[in-house]
């Protein structure tokens, strides 16, 4: 998670770079979203399974909701103030709900898709347990997202239904891990072996025109990173308990951990740093990297100070209220 969050907030810098294979480089690391999704469809299954559909719905959004009001809403009037917003775009922006109801001009896309999925993870969850074949409900429901996506009547939601794909991978290989599936080195071999195929697939939408068009109206920009997500998650994991004997590598790695840890932190901060300054800033490439490295601090430090202050005031509150009422 810490090097998703870190890929994103290096995608989203808009960095100057004259390189083809670097640019390609750079423009792919919006893939960290993709992984996000994927071990979020994962723990899904698993936080069901320990407190049932509404304990999971409360444990995120007790994890999320807090932090991002605190900041979404001062985000969003200052954007209405500097005329970056309208008063609807205002009200979908702190509802969390303007990016499905035709307002794209949001702090991201992903704090409203991610609401969605998380909902959408309760019955898709139950339906995975009641089926004997939970890879035909899959192939199911992936043709249905492929349906909606080719039905969408605006472009910018492909951002987010064309992510469905990887979230429900994720759900069905949670499903799976808790069924006890027994061919788990076959499956890692598979996913592996997906890895080239994924990296064609960017390329070629990257390389042979068309990709913007494809990408926005049918989704092409973004499934494949179905293929690469799953096996870069295996051989990142792999490489970490591999490495996690070292001392050297235990240190090293704190540092993108705690960054893993405040990805919810870091994305909305970051995210909003960068558009309330890109479009009326030029940078060069190290101070945007100063704001990076920079953003991904304040997202540590909001998420380890911070919040649990405000989470232990909310909580003195609500108990406050209880006792008197």
């Amino acid at each position: 998670m810490g090097l998703a969050i870190l890929g994103i907030a290096f995608y989203h810098a808009p960095f100057i770079i004259h390189n083809y294979w670097l640019e390609l480089f750079h423009d792919t690391l919006n893939c960290g979203v993709d992984l996000f999704l994927f071990l979020s469809g994962i723990g899904a299954c698993h936080s069901i399974a320990r407190r049932g559909g509404c304990g999971y719905l409360r444990q995120r959004a007790d994890r999320l909701l807090p932090g991002l009001f605190l900041f979404l809403i001062p985000w969003s009037v200052y954007m209405f103030f500097h005329g970056y917003m309208n008063g609807r775009e205002l009200l979908g922006s702190v509802t969390l709900l303007g990016w499905w109801l035709g307002s794209p001009i949001q702090l991201n896309w992903y704090f409203s898709a991610v609401w969605a999925f998380f909902l959408l993870a309760v019955p898709v969850y139950a339906l995975f347990w009641r089926v004997r074949f939970p890879v035909l409900l899959w192939t199911a429901l992936l043709i249905v997202s492929w349906a909606l996506a080719l039905l969408c009547p605006l472009d910018y939601l492909m951002t987010a239904v064309a992510r469905l794909p990887i979230f429900l991978f994720g759900m069905l290989l949670g499903t799976w891990e808790q069924r006890g599936f027994r061919h788990t080195g076959i499956l890692r071999t598979v996913l592996i072996l997906m890895i080239p195929v994924g990296i064609q697939l960017v390329i070629a939408v990257n390389w042979y025109g068309g990709g913007y068009y494809h990408g926005y109206q049918y989704g092409f920009w973004w499934y494949p990173y179905a293929f690469l997500i799953p096996g870069w998650a295996v051989l990142v994991s792999d490489l970490a308990s591999l490495l996690g004997k070292s001392r050297v590598f235990s240190i090293l790695a704190k540092p993108i951990r705690w960054c893993g840890e405040s990805s919810a932190e870091i994305l909305m901060i970051h995210v909003g740093v960068y558009k309330a300054i890109m479009y009326t800033r030029h940078f060069r490439n190290r101070i945007w990297i100063c704001i990076l490295l920079g953003c991904a601090a304040l997202g540590c430090l909001y998420h380890y100070l911070l919040l649990p202050f405000l989470r232990a005031r909310l909580r003195s509150f609500c108990t406050f209220l209880a006792e008197r009422y």
